[in-house]
Parts: structure tokens; C-alpha cells; sequence
């Protein structure tokens, strides 16, 4: 369950192209007590990071084209540079050796791989939480 600093709900931006990802994860962390907000572009999250201060994010890696991918892999550094010491999980459609390092020199705390549970993301999420709170 998420934390509950002063009456409110911790505060998540999921930043997913797969609109039926993104809405499915928002809507199972909303009923398990967090304050989430679904964002389906990079830019756009970039712009709402400042205003919305989020406790985590959560940023999907399932693009097709490989440019596409590589702007998702420097979003990290964006929100490192915007929110620091805000943890980031990433959530690939697929994993490689070379993605791996990439996106943990770029300030990602955790990079998970599809298919998986909601329930699975959410543990993930509250150890992270938990972390950056200790």
C-alpha cells in the first residue's frame, strides 16, 4: 500500500506509450492508495515533472523504432536533473545485456520485463519508495 505523508497519496507518473498498459497500471495503483498520473510521451512528461513532483516514476521501453528507444533511455537523466533522487523504474517489452547498462548509467533503480503483474510492479514500486525514504 502506499505511503500516506499528511493525508495524501504518494505521488507516481507512469510515462507509457501503450495507452492499455498505462491505463491498466494507473488504475491498479490508484485502488492500492497512490496518486497516479498517465502520461503517453516523453515530452510531455518532461513538462509536467516540475509541477506534478512526483515520488516515483515508472517509464515504459516498449518503442519500435530504435530512435524512438534511445530518447526513452535518456529520460532518466531529464528526471534526475528536474526531480533528484526521485527513484525510476523502467518497464521494457524486451531486455538485452546492452540495454541493461545503459539504462542503469543513466540513473534507473530497477528495469523490469514485460509480461508481468500489476501486483508485481506495485512491490517494486513501495521497496523503491522505501528506499528513497530511508
Amino acid at each position: 500500500m502506499a505511503n500516506r505523508q499528511n493525508g495524501e497519496r504518494t505521488r507516481v507518473m507512469i510515462v507509457e506509450q501503450d495507452q492499455k498498459f498505462g491505463l491498466k497500471l494507473a488504475d491498479w495503483l490508484a485502488t492500492h492508495g497512490y496518486h497516479p498520473v498517465f502520461i503517453r510521451t516523453v515530452n510531455a512528461a518532461i513538462d509536467a515533472l516540475a509541477g506534478f513532483r512526483p515520488k516515483a516514476v515508472l517509464v515504459g521501453l516498449g518503442c519500435s523504432t530504435p530512435a524512438a528507444e534511445a530518447d526513452l533511455v535518456e529520460v532518466p537523466l531529464l528526471i534526475q536533473t528536474i526531480c533528484p533522487s526521485v527513484p525510476v523504474i523502467m518497464i521494457a517489452d524486451q531486455s538485452s545485456e546492452d540495454l541493461t547498462h545503459v539504462v542503469f548509467r543513466q540513473g534507473v533503480c530497477r528495469l523490469l520485463v514485460k509480461p508481468m503483474e500489476c501486483s508485481h510492479i506495485g512491490a517494486v514500486l513501495q521497496s523503491e519508495l522505501s528506499a528513497a525514504a530511508a
